[in-house]
């Protein structure tokens, strides 16, 4: 006679004790990136790796890229409109780079920067804050409204708030997906524009509140837009107030303290099929909706990790490696590595191979 016996309670236990997978990879450990490295001055802006493999890099004090381990540094005596480099963003067809400054927008196109200012083009303002390139078409965000650049005619057009609905022109983020064009507005919420049907579309916080979400998941959790990104449908919108997100249905809000979010103070995130790379004053989150994780520099120069998985305690770990710098400005990441624009140097983060790797406790 067969007899099957039920797991005692030890293996039950010892089975709910396994933690579940992690829907993206963990970071394994960190690589600081200086001036003694390179840099042009100690903050960096904005970082991307091209398709090509190269790796640019805005700082406050010109534009890098990286051939291996050099970097070859161009300012204004290059061509650049202003040293100080606020986006970037790569023509993935013809592999010209586009950078946003605090005095226009420039390419680099075939070792040669060209630059527009307001002043000899379309460009609606300076001071471009974000820069999208999407069908044939570059956009780019200024704190005077969005401006669009045919790549076909050349010809610009100029979107604000006399023309689209956008409760002022000051912009800071730009994405185009999906047959559609997003604008983060400063104070003025989320502009969905669809260029086919030359219409435009507001999401706006319906709290009308600017210091609480006093309604959670009822929307954008904010007017304040830092920065804005959408990728496999999904659109991540932070603010400094908290941050949203918008599976085209339905939104999901989050703020520090009533949720795994370090910081309230969200100044840039990164779409990534369905997960966001989200940078704040205090570290690098990342999430899907669900799981978050968290990495944020200690006071002893060790890397600290936080691991929310629904409905278990926090995981804590340390890591012997750590961010640079918890401010964090600008994110890039693949499948292989993360690299994070700090206000105090760069960062490269190493993933562990595939969604649900675990680095050890002290990699």
């Amino acid at each position: 006679m067969l007899f099957l016996l039920a797991p005692t309670p030890r293996t039950a236990a010892a089975d709910a004790a396994i933690p579940a997978p992690l829907p993206f990879p963990l970071i394994e450990r960190f690589e600081n990136l200086g001036e003694a490295d390179g840099l042009l001055g100690h903050k960096v802006h904005c970082v991307l790796k091209a398709s090509d493999g190269r790796l640019w890099v805005g700082t406050w004090e010109g534009l890098l890229v990286r051939e291996g381990n050099k970097f070859k540094r161009y300012t204004t005596a290059d061509g650049l409109t202003q040293k100080m480099v606020l986006c970037l963003a790569e023509d993935t067809r013809t592999g010209d780079i586009w950078i946003g400054t605090m005095r226009g927008l420039n390419r680099f196109s075939a070792g040669r920067i060209t630059g527009y200012l307001q002043t000899d083009s379309g460009l609606p303002n300076n001071v471009v804050y974000g820069v999208d390139v999407y069908s044939n078409h570059v956009w780019a965000a200024t704190a005077a409204g969005t401006g669009d650049l045919n790549l076909r005619s050349g010809e610009w057009a100029i979107y604000d708030h006399k023309n689209a609905a956008m409760h002022e022109p000051w912009c800071y983020s730009v994405k185009g997906a999906n047959d559609r064009v997003y604008i983060g507005v400063w104070g003025g919420g989320i502009v969905e524009h669809d260029p086919a049907r030359g219409t435009f579309k507001e999401y706006r916080d319906p709290d009308g509140d600017f210091h609480y979400d006093l309604v959670p998941d009822d929307g954008p959790i904010n007017d304040v837009t830092s920065w804005i990104a959408i990728d496999d449908g999904v659109l991540w919108q932070t603010t400094y107030f908290g941050c949203s997100r918008y599976d085209g249905s339905k939104w999901k809000t989050w703020v520090e303290g009533k949720s795994p979010l370090p910081s309230n103070f969200a100044q840039f995130v990164w779409a990534r099929n369905r997960a966001a790379w989200i940078g704040t004053d205090k570290g690098l989150s990342v999430t899907d909706g669900d799981t978050w994780v968290n990495y944020l520099p200690g006071e002893k120069g060790q890397g600290l990790v936080d691991i929310h998985r629904p409905g278990v305690p926090v995981e804590h770990r340390t890591m012997t490696t750590s961010l640079v710098n918890g401010f964090v400005l600008g994110i890039w990441t693949d499948d292989t590595e993360a690299w994070i624009a700090t206000a105090d140097g760069l960062s490269r983060g190493i993933l562990a191979k595939g969604p649900g790797v675990t680095p050890a406790s002290n990699p």
